[in-house]
């Protein structure tokens, strides 16, 4: 297993990777752009190649992006489904520059449309971008916490995504804090267990390449998005044990997105996660 953060934009790339290799992170998650704007930023061929060099001598992999939050494949805005995925296009343009393999995004809202739309929109909107996008990135569905009208709580919905396409054009990254937020019990051995056997089921654990680890301050199904210091909310230090050490490939990457990220808090989340791997706390 590799362990790693979401990487701070402020500081510069360098200098931030120094210091989360140095608090033992072995891959890192970082935005290509602004991700909370349209504008992925200007392309600086030169500062990717540095950063291409800088990974392969740290042995930092794999470098995971993660897509802006406004993508929205599902919206029934047409001006806004047009720019949600012309910078999804961009951003598969600007991984595989960074010779990132995975590209995360937020499953969608329908806003009102119906799941049954929401859905086929989103498998319409990913059909064009395959078309486009490079072979060396793969996109990879995030589960939500449900929230409003948000796509992608029940994996059954990520797994009919997926199924709509070949095997291994797509895959999934599953939140332990959005999926405690649907109602899937992350807080035991046996929740966990079922969680899994459920992600299986509908799409197939060998489609899960990256999983984010997050405690949570919510009440299981409140479908509310809180995260929160690993070992300090609701999900508890038994659930990421069981996760853990469930049986993952070696260099299966889990990524912290706790707050208060680029501090401290940091390592001492890290260190707790690595504490568990052996069933220890």
């Amino acid at each position: 297993m590799r362990f790693g953060v979401h990487m701070p934009q402020s500081g510069g790339f360098a200098k931030n990777l120094e210091r989360v290799v140095g608090i033992g992170c072995n891959t890192i998650q970082i935005f290509p752009g602004n991700p909370t704007g349209w504008r992925m930023g200007k392309l600086d061929q030169k500062e990717i190649v540095k950063r291409v060099v800088l990974l392969e001598e740290m042995n930092v992999k794999p470098l995971v992006v993660h897509s802006a939050y406004l993508i929205n494949l599902a919206t029934n805005n047409e001006e806004f489904l047009v720019k949600s995925k012309n910078l999804l296009d961009e951003t598969m343009e600007r991984a595989a520059l960074h010779q990132a393999p995975f590209v995360i995004l937020h499953t969608g809202n329908h806003g009102g449309a119906g799941v049954e739309k929401g859905l086929a929109q989103i498998i319409g909107s990913i059909e064009e971008g395959l078309a486009v996008w490079p072979e060396s990135v793969k996109l990879l569905l995030e589960n939500t916490a449900g929230s409003g009208t948000a796509l992608g709580a029940n994996y059954s919905e990520l797994g009919e995504v997926l199924k709509a396409f070949p095997k291994g054009k797509l895959g999934v990254c599953i939140d332990t804090a959005h999926s405690w937020a649907g109602g899937y019990d992350f807080g035991s051995n046996e929740g966990v267990k079922k969680a899994l056997d459920e992600l299986d089921s509908f799409v197939g654990l060998d489609q899960l390449h990256v999983i984010h680890v997050n405690d949570t301050k919510v009440k299981c199904g409140a479908r509310v998005d809180r995260h929160a210091h690993i070992g300090e909310g609701n999900i508890g230090l038994e659930g990421f044990s069981a996760l853990l050490n469930y049986g993952w490939p070696e260099d299966f990457p889990f990524i912290l997105e706790t707050p208060e990220n680029g501090t401290e808090w940091d390592k001492t989340n890290l260190d707790k996660l690595k504490s568990l791997v052996d069933g220890k706390r």
